[in-house]
C-alpha cells in the first residue's frame, strides 16, 4: 500500500497540473499571438502608407520641375507607380496628386479604356513592354488603346476628348 501511495500521489499531481494547464494555456498562447498578428498587420499598414506617400511625393516632384512637359501618367510611371501593391494604393497616389492642382493621371483614358481595377496590371503592362515609353510622349494612350482591345471592353464614347488634349498638350 505504501508503494502504491507513493506511485498515485505524484502521477495524481502530475495529471491535474496536466490538465489544469491543457484547460488554461490556450488562452495566453492566443493572446501573445492575436498581439504579434496585430504589430505585424500595423507595420504592414504604415509601411503601405509610406509607399503611397512617397510615390506621390516623388510624382509632385517630377510634376513641379518638368510640369510643362510632362502629362501626370508620366510623372506617376517616373515614381514607379508601377510597385504598388494595389488598385487602391494607385487610386489614392491618383487622388492625392489630383488634390495637389494636377491632371488625374488616368483622366481619359480610365473611362473607357482602363477601368480603376485595372489601374495597377496597365502600369506594370507599359511600364514592361516593349516599343512602350510610359515616361514621356503618347504611347501610354496607344497602348490604352490596345489593352482595351485585348481585354475586350467597348469602345469608349467620342466624348473622351482626351487623345486630342494629349497631343496638343504634347505637341507645345
Amino acid at each position: 500500500m505504501n508503494a502504491f501511495v507513493l506511485v498515485m500521489v505524484p502521477l495524481l499531481a502530475g495529471a491535474s497540473i496536466f490538465l489544469v494547464r491543457w484547460f488554461v494555456s490556450p488562452y495566453p498562447i492566443y493572446m501573445q499571438i492575436r498581439r504579434e498578428l496585430d504589430t505585424l498587420t500595423d507595420a504592414k499598414k504604415e509601411e503601405r502608407t509610406k509607399a503611397v506617400q512617397g510615390c506621390f511625393e516623388r510624382s509632385a516632384a517630377i510634376l513641379k520641375k518638368h510640369g510643362s512637359v510632362l502629362l501626370s501618367f508620366h510623372a506617376l510611371s517616373r515614381a514607379e507607380g508601377h510597385r504598388l501593391e494595389s488598385n487602391e494604393e494607385v487610386a489614392e497616389v491618383c487622388d492625392l496628386i489630383h488634390a495637389a492642382g494636377h491632371d488625374h493621371p488616368f483622366q481619359g483614358i480610365s473611362h473607357g479604356y482602363v477601368p480603376e481595377e485595372d489601374w495597377l496590371s496597365f502600369l506594370k503592362y507599359v511600364k514592361h513592354a516593349p516599343n512602350i515609353n510610359p515616361e514621356e510622349g503618347k504611347d501610354y494612350i496607344d497602348a490604352a488603346d490596345r489593352w482595351r482591345q485585348d481585354h475586350g471592353y467597348p469602345s469608349p464614347p467620342d466624348d473622351t476628348g482626351y487623345v486630342s488634349l494629349v497631343e496638343r498638350t504634347l505637341l507645345r
